[in-house]
């Protein structure tokens, strides 16, 4: 039997080829939003650990987060989402470099980084596998989209057999 995935689909990586990726997150990927969303909001003054991470990533470790900042949401209502959903398509060599970059720090995090990552341990494991998808797509000239829908809540469970 496969085993099916036990968490909600809330975060998506898309890539503009008709290969399907042979890679997938090994656990709930949703930090990787969580991070996202938090590092978008240290650049309107956001205060949670993770936009306070994001902010020392960018401004004292010179870390490149623009391509985690591309991200829109699935669920499309006005044209202006229309637009934002088509321009979050990004090469995906940019953001494979900007995840495992955050990743590398997150693993040896300095006096400064430490605190403010503790508790979010699992997130550097998902930044490298979403590394490894975005290698797999830089490697057949694909481009990636990340997206969201917060209204999906679904969970995909395994049922045994005869179940």
């Amino acid at each position: 039997m496969t085993e099916q995935k036990s968490w909600p689909d809330r975060f998506f990586v898309e890539f503009s080829t008709d290969d399907p990726c042979p890679l997938d997150f090994t656990d709930d990927p949703a930090i990787v939003l969580f991070f996202i969303s938090w590092a978008y909001s240290a650049e309107m003054g956001g205060n949670h650990e993770l936009a306070q991470a994001a902010s020392y990533l960018k401004r004292q470790l010179k870390v490149d987060l623009r391509p985690i900042y591309r991200y829109a949401d699935r669920n499309v209502d006005t044209p202006q989402d229309r637009m934002e959903l088509e321009q979050s398509w990004q090469p995906a060599a940019n953001l494979a470099a900007a995840a495992r970059t955050i990743a590398d720090h997150w693993e040896q995090p300095g006096a400064t980084l430490a605190p403010l990552v503790r508790g979010y341990e699992h997130l550097a494991p998902r930044l490298r596998e979403l590394a490894a998808m975005c290698d797999w797509a830089a490697e057949r000239d694909a481009k990636v989209r990340m997206t969201f829908d917060l209204e999906n809540t679904e969970v995909h469970t395994a049922r045994p057999p005869g179940y």
